[in-house]
């Protein structure tokens, strides 16, 4: 068995990729006329791709076998020990006398799935493959926009765009005007952020392409970071909060030799929806004529940073020098470099700490964030125990919301201490990493569940149990919150979450709405036919879509409710119309739309956490699942409840 990978590549699509993938069929009567050639010639639709592939002596000796499991029917290729899967063809039970058209072919690597192209409509990473979601083009099959990527993953597809000099491609994780409206910014912050857009055009990015001379076989290293920053609404002008990474940076490597590589400046990545980019155009100097000079800069934060400036005014001018000069250390400092570099910052920080007792809480804070940085992007693996050694000093400490703070990073730190290992780790030893984070994070709720981190741990818990559809412990958890936290937003949220879990079997009670351009919202009338409470937003069109082809069948009641936050909280109730009847436009169900998003009375009431989010009633009122997370596992409910 060999890996298949394809590097930073400008794809041609070759007489195995011209496949009319969409017009595949799979009979689960007669799987046998499928060959293992036939389905290995159908290939990731994207770069970057690392999956299995049978040699040439293995391929005849491959098994395929057909399925049927989930809502789905398909054929699966086995290596020729007959359990380790290479390839899957979905395809929803088609109607009576159709041939099943295939939706999905999903990718494997080690065993396990790490990509999957929805075809046509999303490409996705998955697993040990990343986060990623994609909206594909139909006919190019090409990335068209990012529903959902992490800081770790936009910084790397800036990497290869910059290596191959791919404007398109760095543009899909760059900010744009459109971005700033959605993010709800205005006044100075969003004309110097305009300002930047403007400039990242693509003559000022082929020439900063040309100047860093990455070679051929570069590789993103590292994400390298301040923790996120959220900028609260009201400051600055903004309409909502925002969540920024600022002065970040990323290591690149030549290859498999990390002692050839550098950094590349960033800069802000903002987070928009479930994605994050980049503001303006990074910055560097040519590989491997490094001199340090070049550093990111802030539009949001343009002092040094709070560590770097809480250390300044601690009172010891000697030590917060020198804990400046290990920060801007730290920035420059090669994958070699950093362990030492990001443990001087880290004993200093512990040195401010012990001298001003009034600062204590903000610095050994900082230190223990500082520290499972490290741990989480693999450059300071022994961050783990020096967290461990903290939260042994702090276990006794009268101060709880310091000693919650350090011990969670340190239950998070001993998981990523063994995911970010290099080699990478067995499956079987990963499983047991997990398992241990999930023990250690329950004994942390239990004994901090009333502390800022230990609300967080929870809500990390409640929301991991409801995707696995354990849901007496994600009540369980959302319970606790709503218990300590009454009266704040989270607390709210929480309650709610619990209400719904709590319908199922039931009828749902909501709150008094009004469709937005009429109408009362009511549950009851709409008995006689399956209802989907539909959670929905502008960041997530692909669901958007899914829901319409569904809905146009007429078979199922849509109620929608978008989760799209005014940008203007000061508009007049004109702004407002015309704000959402563009959002509603063509959907052929009835919305109700609230100016605060997420947080709106409705979605506050539901407990939801994100979009897309569904409520699945049936035809009689009684709530049958109050978590479906897609389209498509709505589909499979329905199919069932015939």
């Amino acid at each position: 068995m060999r890996l298949a990978q394809r590097p930073f590549e400008r794809l041609s699509r070759g007489a195995g990729l011209a496949v009319a993938l969409g017009l595949l069929v799979v009979s689960s009567t007669a799987f046998g006329q499928y060959k293992p050639e036939q389905i290995l010639k159908q290939r990731p639709t994207q770069a970057d791709v690392e999956v299995d592939e049978p040699t040439a002596e293995e391929t005849p000796n491959c098994q395929v076998k057909a399925f049927k499991e989930g809502g789905y029917q398909g054929v699966c290729l086995y290596a020729p020990d007959g359990t380790t899967p290479l390839r899957v063809w979905c395809a929803p039970p088609p109607k009576e006398g159709a041939k099943a058209t295939v939706e999905q072919i999903r990718f494997f690597r080690d065993g396990r799935e790490v990509y999957r192209d929805v075809l046509g409509k999303e490409a996705r990473w998955v697993n040990a493959g990343g986060s990623r979601r994609g909206q594909i083009d139909p006919k190019t099959k090409q990335i068209v926009a990012w529903l959902s990527i992490s800081p770790e993953e936009a910084t790397a597809e800036i990497v290869a765009a910059l290596a191959t000099n791919d404007f398109d491609r760095f543009q899909r994780v760059a900010l744009t005007s459109a971005d700033l409206k959605t993010l709800g910014l205005g006044g100075s912050l969003a004309q110097e952020l305009e300002r930047q857009i403007a400039a990242a055009d693509a003559d000022g990015f082929a020439k900063l392409a040309a100047a860093l001379k990455l070679p051929a076989d570069v590789r993103w290293g590292a994400f390298n970071g301040n923790r996120p920053a959220t900028i609260p609404a009201g400051q600055d002008g903004l309409a909502k909060d925002l969540t920024v990474y600022y002065n970040a940076n990323v290591v690149v490597v030549k290859g498999d030799d990390a002692t050839q590589s550098q950094q590349l400046y960033v800069g802000d990545l903002v987070q928009v929806g479930d994605a994050w980019k980049i503001v303006g155009l990074p910055s560097g100097e040519a590989f491997g004529e490094a001199t340090g000079v070049v550093s990111a800069s802030s539009v949001f934060f343009p002092a040094e940073g709070a560590a770097v400036a809480g250390a300044e005014g601690a009172g010891n001018a000697e030590i917060g020098a020198e804990l400046t000069a290990a920060y801007q250390a730290l920035e420059a400092a090669s994958p070699t470099e950093y362990p030492a570099a990001c443990e001087k910052a880290f004993n200093l920080l512990l040195t401010l700490a012990a001298q001003n007792p009034t600062e204590e809480t903000s610095l050994v804070s900082q230190a223990a964030d500082l520290a499972f940085s490290g741990v989480q992007s693999g450059l300071y693996p022994t961050g783990a125990e020096k967290l461990a050694a903290l939260a042994d000093v702090y276990k006794d400490s009268s101060n709880a919301e310091l000693k919650a703070h350090v011990r969670y990073r340190q239950i998070t730190a001993d998981y990523y201490a063994v995911a970010q290992a290099q080699p990478r780790p067995k499956d079987s030893e990963l499983a047991m990493a997990q398992e241990k984070y999930a023990e250690d994070l329950a004994t942390f709720v239990e004994e901090y569940a009333t502390t800022t981190a230990g609300a967080e741990a929870t809500l990390s818990l409640a929301m991991n149990n409801e995707y696995m559809v354990e849901n007496d412990a994600a009540a369980s958890y959302y319970s606790q919150i709503a218990q300590n936290f009454p009266e704040s937003q989270l607390g709210k949220k929480a309650a709610g979450a619990l209400a719904r879990l709590q319908a199922e079997g039931g009828e749902l009670k909501l709150p008094a709405a009004r469709y937005f351009g009429g109408g009362v919202c009511d549950l009851a009338a709409l008995k006689g036919k399956p209802t989907a409470i539909f959670c929905w937003a502008s960041w997530e069109p692909t669901s958007v879509d899914a829901m319409k082809r569904l809905a146009a069948g007429g078979a199922l009641n849509v109620v929608g409710v978008n989760l799209d936050a005014m940008p203007n909280p000061e508009a007049t109730a004109e702004e407002q119309n015309a704000f959402y009847k563009e959002l509603v436009a063509g959907q052929p169900w009835k919305n109700v739309c609230d100016p605060a998003g997420l947080d709106g009375a409705l979605a506050t009431a539901l407990g939801i956490p994100n979009a897309p989010w569904i409520v699945l009633i049936d035809k009689t009122g009684k709530v049958v699942r109050s978590n479906v997370t897609s389209v498509e596992e709505l589909e499979s409910f329905l199919a069932e409840m015939k």
